[in-house]
């Protein structure tokens, strides 16, 4: 073995950019630009993928849908022509849970794979607008599912603000600790 091989001699390898980097306009610009296209748009395709969600796993149990409403921004959902009473819970949370699988997808194929290199501050950032969402769609999916069919999960976030905005809000603030977690690299000062 060579004395220049192991273990004991391998660098770690930290991303190609640092949080200093953020000094510059350009990459500060880059960082900003990022999260102001990704988050919406992630928003938006959640949403949409979470309607979707709804509507895909209630045919497969044998409800009629009449119509799906998208959200571009506004209030999606989904219109039944005919529900069925054959867990009638499990359409609730695929809305939200499916919605979740799909951006954590997005999340890990296009800014977390392992061994693939953080590109820079607004490919972080875009990655950031993604990992925001997935605690929101959980718990949307969870209080949908637990309402069951025919009745407003809404009614539980406008009878109890206080106690699910800032369940929210905790969960959006998870997906981004998890985030800066996954890219601490960033954050660290450079070793030698």
């Amino acid at each position: 073995m060579s004395a220049t091989s192991g273990p004991e001699n391998e660098a770690h390898a930290f991303p190609a950019w640092g949080r200093h980097d953020l000094k510059r306009p350009v990459a500060l610009f880059a960082a900003v630009a990022g999260f102001a296209v990704t988050a919406p748009a992630a928003l938006v395709a959640g949403c949409n993928v979470h309607e979707i969600g709804h509507a895909v796993v209630g045919v497969s149990l044998g409800w009629e849908v009449e119509r799906v409403n998208l959200c571009l921004p506004g209030d999606g959902s989904v219109e039944y022509a005919r529900i069925g009473t054959s867990a009638g819970n499990l359409q609730g949370y695929a809305g939200g849970l499916i919605a979740a699988m799909v951006l954590l997808i997005v999340y890990f194929v296009f800014f977390a794979l392992p061994r693939r290199p953080l590109r820079g501050p607004g490919w972080w950032a875009a990655a950031l607008g993604v990992a925001l969402w997935v605690g929101p769609q959980i718990i949307l999916g969870i209080l949908e599912g637990v309402a069951g069919p025919g009745r407003d999960y809404t009614d539980f976030i406008r009878d109890a603000p206080a106690l699910y905005l800032p369940l929210i809000a905790l969960s959006i603030l998870a997906g981004a600790a998890a985030h800066v977690w996954r890219w601490r690299e960033v954050w660290l000062p450079r070793r030698g």
